[in-house]
């Protein structure tokens, strides 16, 4: 199954096979998609391939116990971690309205957008979440997802990957179709394959 690589307004063809050539990747890579879609696994992982700084999105935007980080420190912060040269970043850049989405769209190089089914999505992330609540695994700044949080609260992140799924697929549709944006690279992966086989190519 091909999966569609966008540079500079061209869009062509990759077809996932073990001898397919190296995926070029830029040095400033933003991984975007809707909660649960694996986003900060990939970042992670294409920063140790590559040596490369690593740079959580939910740890500036959130403080301890939950607390929003607030928008002029949140912005100085995204400032300072992605001033660096190289680095990958995991994070949803929303309607590229707020001054922190346009910093991080205009510094990065590279795009890749985790375009799953929702079904998908959800799968994966009600299994993180239980796995999360039942460990009180500790995130950022001593934060823990709860049980109550994640399925009784308005705030909950399965309520919130089931609403934003449709929305996230329309706005980095727009996106990639955006000549705003094309300097940069943009990939737009589809399935487990894929990723694999741009994690096993990418340089």
């Amino acid at each position: 199954m091909p999966y569609a690589v966008a540079k500079r307004g061209a869009l062509w063809q990759h077809r996932a096979a073990m001898d397919q050539p190296a995926v070029t990747l830029g040095r400033r890579i933003l991984v975007v998609g809707t909660s649960g879609s694996g986003k900060t696994t990939l970042a992670q992982r294409l920063a140790e391939r590559l040596g490369i700084p690593y740079v959580c999105n939910d740890a500036i935007l959130h403080r301890p116990n939950w607390r929003p980080n607030p928008p002029d420190q949140r912005l100085a912060e995204f400032d300072a971690a992605t001033r660096g040269e190289a680095w990958t970043f995991d994070g949803n850049i929303g309607s590229l309205k707020a001054p922190e989405d346009i910093l991080i769209a205009e510094r990065a190089d590279t795009i890749i957008w985790l375009d799953f089914p929702r079904y998908v999505v959800m799968r994966q992330l009600l299994r993180r979440t239980i796995s999360r609540c039942w460990r009180r695994t500790e995130l950022w700044h001593g934060n823990r997802e709860t049980w109550r949080m994640s399925f009784t609260s308005n705030d909950s992140i399965l309520l919130w990957a089931w609403k934003s799924h449709g929305l996230n697929r329309q706005r980095y549709a727009a996106m990639f179709a955006d000549p705003r944006w094309g300097h940069l690279t943009k990939l737009r992966l589809r399935s487990r394959r894929e990723i694999e086989h741009v994690l096993g190519h990418a340089m």
